[in-house]
């Protein structure tokens, strides 16, 4: 007993059992300069070995991904579902009802807003209303848009410019003006052969007006007048610029006629037939050229009133001339052109000129067949 009292301590120890966990324990002690303390978790919580955080989140995520096959909730599973988080496992198996949208509640304030801006609106309308009425009342009633002056320009005819601008349009509004009838009144005018109106805010008018040219002068017993190549009569002798240039038609009543009666009536804008004013035309433009004649008058003989504008080539042309023959050229519709009559007409005169004969008279409304005749001794 005393020499097991005197051993040393170091001796002692070598000789004390360990376990294996102590001896590494004791190891890692050792080996290490200062001590560390060593937690422990719960075995559930604790993470396995070689398992990091960001291997550990990435597995969560991926479980969260995946979308589990879910049946259709029965109606108390669902608002089970939806109250309690957790799904009910009981429950009688019936299709859920249709979702219909339930009205957001309005509150008070949002409903009195709502209120105001549709009165609002209302308000607005009106307040439109009566400004286009007090506007339009202005612009009816309003002198400042009443025509002060009507203007005509594309013309020095002072009777046709002044006839235009006594048509009644000044003083009228100018918005209630009809350019097409006040149009379609100055166009019925005789001088007049087109007119175009136009508004001139915002209280003037512009007529544009096209005058008929004269083509040839038509005498009767009431009057001369000038007539353009459409056969309307324009106006008298007395009132057309430059009548003094213009061949004259000496239109001869019917015989048994009434001088003066009804059916040879001619004033401006009577139409005559246009085929009858484009054969005096052509007998004054070759006439002188063909047979050599330039002294001599041009006679209009009808048959039938000369004012018919749409019934011609019932009257016929006679040419007089100053030495004292008298030829019959016929009228418009003649079958025989009006060179061929003219032609007949240069040879008998030649003939007549050779022969020393006197003519008296020239027929040449039979075709290739012209008949002359002579004066007695």
């Amino acid at each position: 007993m005393t020499e097991q009292k005197t051993q040393p301590k170091e001796q002692i120890a070598t000789h004390i059992y360990r376990r294996p966990e102590a001896r590494e324990l004791s190891a890692t002690a050792d080996s290490a300069s200062t001590r560390q303390r060593v937690v422990t978790r719960h075995r559930e919580v604790q993470p396995t070995a070689g398992e990091s955080y960001v291997q550990r989140r990435n597995r969560l995520y991926s479980a969260r991904t995946k979308a589990p096959a879910h049946h259709a909730p029965t109606p108390r599973r669902a608002r089970t579902l939806a109250q309690t988080g957790v799904p009910a496992v009981t429950g009688l198996k019936r299709p859920l009802p249709r979702y219909h949208h339930t009205p957001v509640p309005v509150r008070s304030g949002r409903r009195h807003t709502h209120r105001l801006g549709f009165l609002w609106r209302i308000f607005g309308f009106f307040a439109v209303v009566v400004m286009m009425m007090l506007g339009a009342n202005f612009a009816l009633t309003s002198s400042a848009f009443r025509v002060a002056q009507v203007s005509v320009v594309g013309t020095h005819n002072d009777l046709l410019v002044s006839s235009i601008q006594h048509m009644g349009m000044q003083g009228q509004n100018i918005f209630l003006i009809d350019v097409v009838a006040l149009t379609d009144r100055i166009e019925m005018l005789p001088v007049v052969a087109s007119a175009n109106l136009e508004k001139q805010w915002p209280n003037q008018l512009q007529v544009s007006v096209t005058e008929r040219t004269p083509a040839l002068l038509w005498q009767t017993p009431h009057g001369t007048y000038s007539v353009d190549r459409h056969g309307v009569v324009i106006a008298p002798a007395s009132e057309t610029m430059g009548a003094d240039a213009l061949m004259t038609v000496v239109d001869m009543p019917q015989r048994g006629k009434i001088s003066g009666g009804k059916g040879t009536e001619i004033h401006p804008g009577v139409q005559l037939n246009a085929a009858d004013i484009a054969f005096a035309m052509t007998v004054f433009a070759d006439l002188p050229k063909v047979a050599g004649i330039t002294d001599f008058s041009l006679r209009y003989i009808d048959t039938m009133p000369a004012v018919l504008a749409n019934m011609g080539g019932h009257g016929g042309y006679v040419v007089e001339s100053k030495a004292g023959w008298t030829a019959y050229l016929g009228g418009a519709n003649d079958a025989n052109p009006l060179n061929n009559r003219l032609i007949e007409l240069q040879q008998i005169l030649t003939l007549a000129q050779r022969e020393q004969l006197s003519l008296a008279t020239i027929d040449l409304r039979f075709g290739l067949r012209p008949v002359y005749t002579l004066k007695q001794a």
